[in-house]
């Protein structure tokens, strides 16, 4: 039996549009679980940006190494900062933030 070209189509779209509202209900059932105190770490160098940078590169380092690598996400993690200081010619940042890990339900 064939069928006719455009309900073809128009079962394609129809599937497509299932196909995404299916995974639009399954992304409702992800999380993340994150742990109760913040992770912090810190570096210093002349330059305000490359501190705030190699801070969080080693606030990744340092969650990595107390929880395992799927905590270390910098950007999944909550309460995040960079505060930064000036002393003298260099630039002190620390990052802290609460390292999270993405939980499939």
């Amino acid at each position: 039996m064939t069928f006719p070209r455009i309900q073809f189509r128009h079962s394609l779209v129809a599937l497509a549009v299932l196909m995404a509202s299916s995974s639009l209900m399954s992304a409702n059932a992800n999380a993340y679980a994150c742990k109760n105190h913040p992770t912090q770490a810190t570096a210093t160098y002349k330059m305000k940006f490359q501190a705030q940078t190699k801070s969080r590169a080693n606030w990744t380092n340092s969650a990595k190494n107390q929880f395992g690598l799927s905590w270390s996400v910098w950007s999944i993690s909550a309460a995040k900062s960079v505060n930064c200081n000036k002393s003298g010619p260099n630039w002190t940042c620390l990052a802290s933030a609460k390292p999270c890990n993405y939980v499939v339900q």
